[in-house]
């Protein structure tokens, strides 16, 4: 059997930069990729622990407070109840009279604040009947909530425990636990006895141990499985179904979820931001990321080194025969200790004269070729005799008290005098003042309404500009797209220190893409039809030939909204045309 041999493919180079740049750049990416890859597993394993650890601990911390509290809560409400001595004195309270109720009154009272004083952990106590909603032997200010829509967060027989919520003290408002437990009277069934911890004991349990900076979310969940405390009511409202899975998706991103359950079946639950709790690994694998960049940026170095002392010589060759293509006329004297080098740059060098020598001749005959055509395109309106026969029929008009005859020549003369040279280099002022009479003109011509608007700086009033500029915009404008009313709108404005911003706009029809080639396409008839038989097509190529790629010439127009020509003119006084 034969086996086909590989062969490399010698027709096609490669390039000595590149080949050093991969090699140096394999050779340290290897022990990079085996490093990184060993010290990301090792310290993700690690970051891993320390964050859950943390986690579980915090969790554990806040269960075994909460039971402390709970069977705190529930030790002094026994005192409360019937089988202590304050709720023996509260039976007798109930059925003496007016003056027994009085010294019992103060004995109820007193207990209560010795429990309060031996208790200095719990915060409002009273006793509260359920029927008809009334409250005895309050220690402070009580706010006229309805108890028992309370969060419940163990209900037993006689006994309900309330999670985290707002204190019924007025006063007070922060989160508080608390108990209602019956009051077993012989008479009565309706009596409890309401039992709060204070706000400090409340915000020493539930809060976070800043080991993910304030971003841990505790939750408590009773035994049904429902939210009853929440520290992020948006992601986990309270009385939602508390989900048991280690993730969990909410409107603000994933939660890792960790649990605690205490001897009672509640839980206690805490929830870390999938960021939050991966930050210190992020942190880690950008300061790898670095470090990996450096060792790169330092390779790449040493290759640039190797490179620019074996194959700089060649490579300035080669941007030299790239300059030349892209018609680079300056170039810098190249030189080198190597001689078959020295000889290759000064017979280039002399190659490269001749060939601009060429360019420059080719350049020469193709402006020259140029302006004949503008000249050819400036003699379609320049009759050697008009402005004589203008002048008759002025004076004419004149003679036999033809004011508005007189007064249309004046203009039409003013016009073309300025539109065939006669004034010598003209600025933007001239050019604006040279536009007025236009407008003037075709309003009396054609005897329909339009407005036009002109806003130039004053600034840019001064600066050079190539004569027959702006007419030709605005008989575009009036030719393509006006109605019997309309607007038309030219701004001037200077564009950093040598440049020129032309816009002429207009509200009429608009055209399409197909017209706007059609008004500038160099062998279109029909532009002869605008005005003096010039229109867009003079401006185009006037300022192709005076300014080339230094200027720009654009038209935008939309169908029913109307037509914005813009040119960008430099401002060089050697560029006035006259």
């Amino acid at each position: 059997m034969n086996i086909p041999m590989l062969r490399r493919d010698y027709s096609r180079p490669y390039s000595l930069k590149y080949q050093l740049i991969v090699i140096l750049f394999i050779s340290s990416l290897t022990p990079l990729i085996l490093i990184g890859s060993i010290s990301y597993f090792s310290m993700y394993a690690i970051l891993q622990n320390k964050a859950e650890g943390g986690v579980q601990s915090n969790l554990h911390q806040v269960r075994i407070s909460l039971e402390d509290t709970i069977g705190q809560l529930n030790h002094t409400s026994q005192q409360l109840a019937f089988d202590g001595r304050v709720g023996k004195n509260l039976e007798s309270y109930l059925a003496a009279d007016y003056y027994e109720k009085k010294r019992l009154n103060d004995d109820i009272r007193s207990e209560l604040s010795l429990i309060h004083f031996t208790n200095p952990t719990l915060g409002l106590m009273f006793y509260y009947f359920s029927k008809d909603n009334q409250k005895l032997f309050e220690n402070f200010n009580v706010r006229d909530d309805d108890i028992l829509k309370l969060p419940v967060l163990i209900r037993f027989d006689k006994i309900t425990y309330f999670g985290p919520h707002r204190s019924l003290n007025p006063i007070d408002g922060n989160e508080v636990l608390s108990i209602l437990r019956k009051v077993e009277l012989p008479d009565r069934d309706d009596v409890y006895v309401y039992i709060e911890t204070n706000f400090k004991l409340a915000e020493s349990i539930i809060k976070d141990n800043d080991q993910f900076g304030g971003h841990l979310v505790h939750l408590i969940v009773d035994n049904n499985g429902k939210v009853v405390y929440s520290e992020n009511k948006t992601d986990f409202p309270i009385a939602s179904v508390a989900s048991s899975a280690k993730m969990k998706e909410t409107a603000s991103g994933e939660y890792y979820m960790f649990e605690e359950t205490s001897n009672q079946s509640w839980k206690v639950m805490a929830a870390v931001p999938q960021v939050v709790y991966k930050q210190e690994i992020n942190r880690w694998i950008k300061q790898f990321a670095f470090f990996a960049v450096l060792t790169l940026a330092a390779s790449g170095y040493l290759a640039w080194l190797i490179w620019r002392t074996v194959y700089r010589p060649l490579n300035v060759l080669n941007a030299d025969i790239r300059s030349v293509k892209h018609n680079y006329e300056h170039f810098p004297t190249r030189q080198s200790h190597i001689s078959e080098f020295a000889v290759i740059y000064r017979e280039f060098a002399e190659m490269r004269s001749r060939i601009f020598e060429l360019i420059d001749e080719v350049e020469q005959k193709e402006k020259g070729k140029a302006l004949l055509e503008v000249e050819k395109l400036m003699t379609q309106i320049n009759p050697h005799f008009i402005h004589n026969t203008l002048d008759t029929v002025r004076w004419l008009a004149r003679a036999n008290g033809q004011r508005d005859i007189d007064r249309l020549v004046s203009m039409l003369n003013k016009v073309l005098y300025y539109n065939l040279g006669k004034g010598g280099p003209a600025r933007i002022r001239d050019e604006i003042e040279a536009l007025r009479h236009y407008v003037e003109l075709q309003g009396i011509r054609y005897h329909f309404e339009f407005d036009v608007h002109i806003h130039a700086n004053p600034k840019a009033l001064e600066l050079p500009i190539p004569r027959f500029i702006l007419q030709p915009l605005v008989e575009n404008a009036l030719y393509h797209g006006m109605e019997d009313q309309g607007a038309i709108e030219v701004v001037v404005m200077e564009d950093g220190k040598s440049h020129v911003i032309i816009e002429v706009r207009d509200n009429g029809e608009g055209m399409t893409q197909e017209e706007i080639d059609r008004l500038v396409l160099e062998d279109n008839p029909e532009r002869k039809r605008v005005g003096l038989g010039i229109g867009l097509q003079y401006v185009y190529r006037m300022v192709k030939f005076q300014f080339g790629s230094e200027a720009s010439f654009h038209i935008e127009s939309t169908i029913g909204s109307g037509t914005t020509i813009r040119l960008r003119l430099p401002v060089a006084e050697s560029e006035l045309m006259s």
